[in-house]
């Protein structure tokens, strides 16, 4: 799915002389709660993609950003016969777009996970690997820098590290992470020849549609993995755990969704899920064996690898 062009073909449709919100266009790509990533997607778009972005501002007219600054913007729909006053759009009740056509992508999207959540699997169905892949990636605008650390679990230590660079097609909305990162995480995981246990800085079932990222990624490649969050995303945590190695339950709509896990003297508890075919309990024991500071080592390892990769790039 791309979504910026989606977002591109909809600031396409606003004419000259009117004006759209990011709250708009986010509701015709089909869910509010993708407002703050049209933002990103009209400051990092380019090339082939091309939109009138500076006909987007915000909720009750005030004027946003732009990526040029705002005297170009206020230039540019000046010449458009749209004015600003004392910081906002003239007469923006008259002149707001909103009636986009539209096929709703995150819609879509949300459909087509609610689906696939019916398949996630709680259990350890077989004989796990004995095999981590930590993975995690870095951006910079519209490219990304994926990272994965082969780890072996017995040993407790590292064995390859895999990398990839690739373009995105996805700005980060929340709850469908999945549609970001799966395609560069995919590129890593074709190189992979061993048994794994995929482990993503992300969530499994804690997660409102009860499918984060590494739920999504179990079940699309049918292998087991675990979420290892650093905040919790959602769900209510009675109390958090003080001990090392002690976990807590997250609880939404009276089920367990999660485990808050303490894994550092120093450091705020992590956020524990399975993602698909593995149990809570052994998504747990993995995690703990592994962790030696706050996360454990394949995503700490993929984390500085992705980010390295990244910064030796600029």
């Amino acid at each position: 799915m791309d979504l910026y062009k989606a977002c591109g073909d909809l600031v396409n449709q606003v004419p000259s002389g009117q004006v759209t919100t990011y709250g708009s266009v986010a509701k015709a790509l089909g869910n509010h709660i993708a407002r703050r990533a049209v933002g990103v997607v009209m400051n990092t778009y380019g090339p082939p993609l091309k939109m009138p972005c500076h006909r987007v501002v915000y909720a009750g007219g005030g004027l946003g950003g732009f990526a040029y600054g705002l005297p170009k913007k206020m230039k540019m729909l000046a010449a458009e016969n749209v004015y600003e006053n004392n910081g906002k759009i003239a007469d923006f009740e008259n002149i707001l777009f909103t009636d986009f056509k539209t096929n709703y992508p995150l819609k879509k999207a949300r459909k087509e996970q609610l689906a696939l959540a019916k398949k996630v699997n709680l259990k350890d169905s077989k004989k796990l690997p004995n095999y981590v892949l930590g993975l995690d990636a870095s951006y910079n605008g519209t490219k990304a820098y994926g990272a994965g650390v082969l780890f072996d679990i017995k040993k407790n230590e590292p064995v390859k590290t895999y990398r990839v660079e690739t373009k995105i097609n996805f700005p980060y909305v929340p709850s469908y992470l999945g549609y970001r990162e799966i395609p560069i995480y995919k590129k890593i995981i074709d190189q992979v020849n061993e048994p794994v246990i995929l482990m993503v800085d992300g969530n499994g079932i804690l997660h409102p549609y009860g499918f984060g990222i590494a739920s999504h990624l179990g079940v699309l490649l049918n292998m087991p993995s675990i979420g290892v969050a650093k905040s919790k995303f959602c769900g209510e945590l009675a109390s958090m755990p003080t001990e090392l190695g002690k976990s807590q339950p997250i609880i939404l709509d009276k089920k367990e969704i999660g485990k808050a896990l303490k894994t550092s003297a120093r450091a705020k508890p992590i956020y524990v899920s399975p993602g698909h075919d593995i149990s809570m309990a052994s998504a747990l024991k993995i995690v703990i064996k592994t962790a030696r500071l706050k996360l454990p080592e394949p995503t700490r390892l993929a984390h500085i690898e992705a980010t390295e990769m990244r910064r030796s790039d600029l």
